[in-house]
């Protein structure tokens, strides 16, 4: 049998065989539903009233207002008109950026390793989540890379991580040389000007 031949005979059963909604083994065809099985409506009459009033309703000591429960009084201490000085998650203070903050802001180079090993690390004067905005290189320990806020606590340099906890604390030398260590390991570090 040649391929057209092939071809003819497997249109032609196709068109004699037809189309069928239902295939064999996956359920047979569904039985009209009997008018019998229907649930007629319910037939009589509708019933209504009124409802009722809602009773009674006491406020706090018998008042008969809501207003009337509340008892008003003068506030113990003045409320302050301007929002609350920031705070570090720590609880210290951190102030606008100064002329402090405005020298430091830049880029640094932070050494470890006796100086062996360093990373560049910019600090910024725009506000971050924790404090001022940070960022170190990847090439940075694990604890100084997770550095994302910084700012002067005293004459010192702190470095925050994202939840605001210290990750070093530097203190300055003099000549742009700030030494210190890591918290979490007491590791000594140092920032210079990179």
């Amino acid at each position: 049998m040649s391929v057209k031949t092939t071809l003819a005979v497997t249109v032609a059963a196709l068109l004699l065989g037809g189309c069928s909604t239902t295939l064999d083994g996956f359920g047979g065809q569904q039985a009209a539903v009997e008018p019998s099985q229907i649930t007629p409506a319910p037939t009589g009459s509708i019933e209504s009233s009124a409802v009722p009033p809602p009773a009674p309703t006491t406020y706090g000591a018998g008042a008969a207002t809501a207003a009337a429960a509340v008892t008003p009084r003068a506030p113990e201490t003045p409320v302050a008109l301007s929002p609350p000085q920031a705070t570090a998650p720590g609880g210290v203070a951190y102030a606008e950026p100064g002329a402090a903050r405005t020298q430091l802001a830049g880029a640094w180079k932070f050494g470890w390793d006796n100086g062996q090993k360093s990373c560049k690390v910019t600090l910024s004067t725009d506000r971050g989540m924790t404090g001022f905005a940070a960022n170190a290189d990847v090439d940075c320990p694990n604890d100084i890379f997770m550095t994302k806020a910084w700012d002067v606590w005293g004459d010192d340099i702190v470095l925050q991580n994202h939840l605001g906890k210290v990750t070093a604390r530097l203190k300055p030398m003099g000549n742009g040389l700030f030494d210190g260590t890591t918290t979490a390991d007491g590791t000594h570090i140092t920032l210079t000007r990179g």
